[in-house]
């Protein structure tokens, strides 16, 4: 109905993604909640880290659009890869936008609008997943750094 792509080989990718997304943001979590006593500052921080990565993910605004000293934050983002490994995902499959503008049929490639609009690569849902890997072992290698030094037994 959407004209998203059918086959069970994309909807497990599509799985894939959002499993990795959602661990990785747990493990960030849990690590706020082992680094700070106070649980409220730990949610506000969270709260802020999510505004962050929504900014600079590229969906609500253009990446071009953002300041060139700022442009550099958007490799911290999380959901920037999320989404482009989504989008490449379903773009991949031949995803074709038919539609008629006064009167006149238009017939693009998805491919068109998500590297104009969003500045998503076309080729880089393996890239995106290994990165969205990286983020998932640093942040698992850090919470267990804290855990290790903010709760072990001292003497």
């Amino acid at each position: 109905m959407a004209g998203l792509a059918p086959d069970a080989a994309h909807f497990f990718k599509f799985l894939f993604v959002l499993v990795l997304y959602t661990f990785a943001m747990t493990l960030f979590n849990f690590l706020l909640a082992c680094t700070f006593r106070n649980g409220g500052i730990a949610i506000l921080l969270s709260a802020l880290f999510n505004l962050f990565i929504m900014t600079f993910a590229g969906f609500f605004v253009h990446l071009a659009d953002i300041p060139q000293a700022l442009r550099w934050l958007q490799w911290f983002s999380l959901l920037k890869y999320c989404l482009e490994a989504l989008a490449v995902n379903e773009v991949g499959s031949g995803l074709q936008i038919v539609d008629t503008l006064q009167g006149v049929p238009v017939n693009v490639s998805a491919q068109l609008i998500m590297n104009l609009l969003f500045g998503f690569g076309e080729n880089n849902y393996y890239r995106d997943i290994l990165v969205l890997f990286a983020f998932i072992a640093g942040f698992g290698l850090a919470l267990i750094g804290i855990v290790w030094l903010r709760v072990r037994e001292r003497r």
